[in-house]
């Protein structure tokens, strides 16, 4: 029988696995670790950071576990009441490689099994029985879930029901947006906040994050969506991505005064994340039965940042 599974490949499993020095096995459903910590590569086009833009911390611990990173330098803007005011919130952490590196780094050398979603979870006397949905099954001493609430919740509702109904987990969606340029928008930009803006949310010129691995001819945006766009849009976004990215283009042009036409766009997608953050502040850190023997964490147990998923599983890790 092995020891401890941990279902999900983000920064709270990552976490986990820095700390815990137990002999580890981490499934993921996807074909790739980094979770939210998402990186786009299309060739002959660049990488956009579809998912984690940056990261603000103060917490030398943190940076400290994160290794191999770099300070985004550039012109930040917050776009509120119709005009650009300065952004001079915090140093911004990424990697110039793709920021999904600043989770894939955390695995090296550790036992991960991708395409493998969990389906289903049984407690077996002294053991759980773990249901994959490729039909294969594997037994644990030990599971931590470090899925997204609702995931997490759906697996293990039949050990955890009187702990969540207690609370008020959620999570929010998001809408992305992936688009190059034949020619530079002339902006002088590296990103936008847009504050309680109906459609847009932010938005990144990924040239001034990424110095070698873009297409040099081409001007790179990832332009993410507000909430209520993303509220509005997630279930049916991929039905409607021509429409979706038209608006979304148009919403931005007119706020940042420029000229977007058709043939100026060499490429352009959008990603929809069903559960891309949690804006809870519950004071719960996870969620650990000693007698089970079953962990969930995350960082939206208590906010939804990378920095949340560190504090949350290193307090897992304490308990267990």
């Amino acid at each position: 029988m092995k020891d401890i599974a941990i279902i999900g490949t983000g920064f709270s499993a990552a976490t986990i696995g820095y700390f815990l020095k137990n002999d580890l096995d981490f499934y993921e459903k996807s074909r790739g670790v980094g979770g939210r910590c998402s990186t786009r590569r299309v060739d002959n086009v660049g990488l956009f950071d579809h998912g984690l833009q940056y990261i603000k911390s103060e917490n030398n611990e943190f940076k400290k576990f994160l290794g191999d990173h770099t300070v985004w330098q550039g012109n930040f803007k917050i776009f509120q009441n119709d005009q650009l005011k300065d952004d001079l919130n915090k140093e911004r952490i990424i990697n110039e490689n793709g920021n999904n590196l600043l989770v894939k780094n955390l695995f090296k050398d550790k036992k991960v099994f991708v395409n493998k979603e969990l389906k289903s979870l049984e407690k077996k006397n002294d053991f759980f029985l773990l249901n994959f949905k490729d039909n294969t099954q594997e037994n644990y001493k030990t599971v931590i879930i470090t899925a997204p609430y609702q995931q997490a919740y759906n697996l293990t509702k039949k050990f955890t029901d009187n702990y969540f109904l207690k609370l008020n987990y959620n999570m929010q969606p998001n809408l992305t947006l992936m688009v190059a340029f034949n020619k530079s928008l002339n902006l002088n930009l590296s990103a936008i906040s847009f504050e309680n803006d109906d459609v847009l949310g932010f938005a990144a010129n990924e040239n001034t994050k990424k110095k070698s691995l873009i297409n040099k001819d081409l001007e790179l945006w990832t332009i993410q969506s507000s909430l209520k766009y993303a509220i509005k849009n997630i279930y049916e976004y991929r039905n409607n991505k021509p429409s979706l990215i038209d608006e979304m283009l148009r919403s931005f042009s007119v706020k940042l005064k420029i000229d977007i036409k058709k043939d100026n766009i060499h490429y352009s997608d959008i990603h929809g994340w069903l559960y891309a953050y949690s804006i809870n502040l519950d004071t719960a850190k996870c969620y650990w039965d000693k007698d089970l023997r079953l962990g969930i964490c995350g960082d939206w147990f208590s906010g939804g940042n990378a920095e949340s998923a560190f504090i949350n599983a290193k307090h897992l890790v304490n308990l267990i």
